[in-house]
């Protein structure tokens, strides 16, 4: 186990398990009987190459990058951390840019390289609770992210009728190969440039329950 360990720290090792994982993933997601749940008939996800902040619950991370449309360039935030290092060699197979940092190392780095892709009319992809949580609690980074930049904010929800729950701090979800699935984008959210200090909290608040709302929903159908 601690020669694994080691092993995933080291450049090679972290390409191997970094193209393995995105193998596996996109063998599964493949595998899954998908169906496109559209809150709306006029959907703008796919018909346009418009800028968005796209964004999932970590623990929904194995599936999501794969759900993505790929009429745009997407630049997906990740840890600089080992783990997340394999996670962006993934993403890159995938066809999208990675922007390396966190809120505990590079964080304003990252950020500045986010704003500056979203002004070239490009977008981002997001884990509003990673990379260590707590589980499923919106930070406050993205809100800031579409309140400096004017873009909209997509929640992107996926659920499987057959999966397994992992014990970690997320409860990662791994789905079960040639299960049914069901995914949606969320309707944009808007960030208002001003806000005082309350109405950033009713944002991130908002941005929240969205999601959990959303999943909620596709849970209900799925079952």
């Amino acid at each position: 186990m601690l020669t694994l360990k080691r092993f995933s720290k080291t450049n090679i090792g972290q390409r191997l398990i970094g193209y393995f994982f995105y193998f596996i993933t996109k063998l599964i997601s493949h595998s899954i009987r998908w169906e496109y749940f559209e809150q709306s008939k006029k959907s703008i996800i796919f018909d346009n190459r418009h800028k968005f902040i796209f964004c999932c619950w970590h623990n929904k991370l194995f599936l999501g990058p794969h759900l993505l449309p790929r009429n745009r360039i997407i630049n997906a935030l990740q840890s600089s951390h080992s783990d997340g290092m394999i996670t962006s060699l993934a993403f890159q197979y995938l066809g999208m840019n990675v922007i390396l940092g966190s809120s505990k190392k590079g964080g304003m780095i990252a950020f500045r390289k986010m704003v500056k892709c979203l002004q070239l009319g490009e977008s981002i992809a997001i884990t509003p609770d990673g990379p260590k949580g707590p589980k499923e609690k919106v930070k406050e980074g993205i809100i800031k992210l579409a309140q400096i930049t004017n873009t909209p904010i997509i929640p992107l929800v996926w659920v499987t009728r057959k999966f397994k729950i992992v014990n970690s701090w997320d409860n990662f979800v791994l789905p079960y190969p040639f299960s049914r699935g069901i995914y949606s984008f969320g309707k944009p959210i808007y960030v208002e440039k001003k806000l005082n200090t309350n109405k950033f909290e009713l944002e991130r608040q908002n941005l929240e329950n969205e999601i959990k709302k959303l999943t909620e929903v596709l849970e209900n159908k799925i079952n």
